[in-house]
């Protein structure tokens, strides 16, 4: 309200104070409003005053960015969890603090119930984890074992001579594990289709039997599984086909880091997905490529339902891709003699 608007009413107050019939008490009236006027006053400068308090309080204390600050909540009390935070999974310790032996053999029972393929990512990872090195290689080589003979379907994709293939090759696989025996033939679908070889330590440890495929299979000969002829298509030997081959390099790797005083364990573990089958992808980075180690970057996919291997990746030291391998179609079989016999009557010897 303006001074102006106020003028009319101060002189109705002076009218009454001349003219009124109480005029004898007007001086206690005008203590008695001033008391009540100064008392309707009061908790707005109580009001003025505190904020003007606090105002001088936050202007003159200097807030220390080190100093902690009181808890306004459960969030802010230091015995609660912090919000969104991950509960820690006793499980897991209590994998952890197994003995290789045990471990192995949860491993084991854990796949083979379907229990871990039904964990979610987060869990897999959590316990794959915790496991020791040694428990991964004694799982490989125990299931190497188990399925004596099988075979699969292979689709293989390497840089041989610093040239990564234009076209991978696609090959049917069949294996006995004791004595290695290996039967192997390329699909149609890939490279080198038509192409077959037979393998037996029994008769030549370090050869193999085998014919071209197209047009230049119509002889089969005996050549070296290291030579310039196997060297052409593959930086592997036939002998390398098997799924024990896996676990032997993995437990070679392991040895090196050792060795060298690095950590025997993958530097990251994960799950993903391969042509629709959910895998545990475990990666190494190692300080050098082969001898000493099997790439400089290797990572091995392992299927969750079945353990079995499903491929393997490799990385040279410049971040080139050097090798790509996925195994379908596993099954186990029980083979005979002929099977590994060029003279079989449905290979092509």
């Amino acid at each position: 309200m303006t001074i102006h608007a106020l003028a009319p009413a101060i002189g109705h107050q002076r009218y009454l104070r001349h003219h009124s019939p109480h005029a004898p008490y007007a001086p206690y009236a005008r203590h008695a409003k001033r008391i009540l006027f100064t008392f309707a006053l009061l908790p707005v400068a109580i009001a003025v005053g505190v904020v003007s308090a606090s105002y001088a309080v936050a202007q003159t204390t200097p807030t220390s960015p080190t100093a902690p600050t009181a808890p306004t909540g459960p969030a802010d009390n230091p015995t609660s969890a912090p919000a969104g935070a991950a509960t820690p999974d006793p499980d897991v310790a209590k994998i952890a603090a197994l003995p290789v032996p045990a471990q192995t053999q949860w491993l084991s029972r854990t796949i083979k119930s379907g229990e871990l393929a039904k964990m979610s990512d987060d869990q897999i990872v959590a316990r794959m984890q915790a496991i020791h090195p040694d428990t991964l290689v004694r799982f490989l080589k125990a299931e190497a074992a188990a399925l004596p003979e099988y075979q699969y379907e292979l689709t293989r994709h390497e840089r041989i001579n610093n040239q990564w293939q234009a076209t991978p090759d696609r090959m049917l696989v069949k294996i006995r594990e004791n004595p290695l025996q290996i039967y192997a033939k390329w699909l149609p679908d890939g490279a080198h289709a038509g192409q077959e070889i037979i393998y037996d330590e029994t008769k030549k440890p370090k050869e193999m039997y085998g014919h071209l495929g197209g047009i230049l299979g119509f002889t089969s000969i005996w050549s070296s599984i290291d030579g310039s002829l196997a060297r052409s298509q593959s930086n592997h030997t036939v002998r390398d086909l098997g799924f024990g081959f896996i676990a032997e390099q993995i437990a070679h790797d392991g040895k090196s880091f050792r060795a060298a005083g690095l950590s025997e364990k993958p530097a990251r573990t994960s799950v993903s997905e391969v042509n629709g089958v959910r895998v545990l992808a475990l990666e190494w980075d190692a300080p050098s490529g082969p001898p000493q180690h099997y790439a400089n970057k290797s990572r091995v996919l392992l299927d969750l339902k079945t353990g079995r291997p499903r491929g393997i990746e490799a990385w040279d030291a410049s971040g080139q891709k050097i090798e790509e391998m996925h195994f379908e179609k596993v099954r186990k079989e029980q083979w005979t003699d002929a099977t590994f016999d060029p003279k079989n009557p449905d290979y092509k010897f």
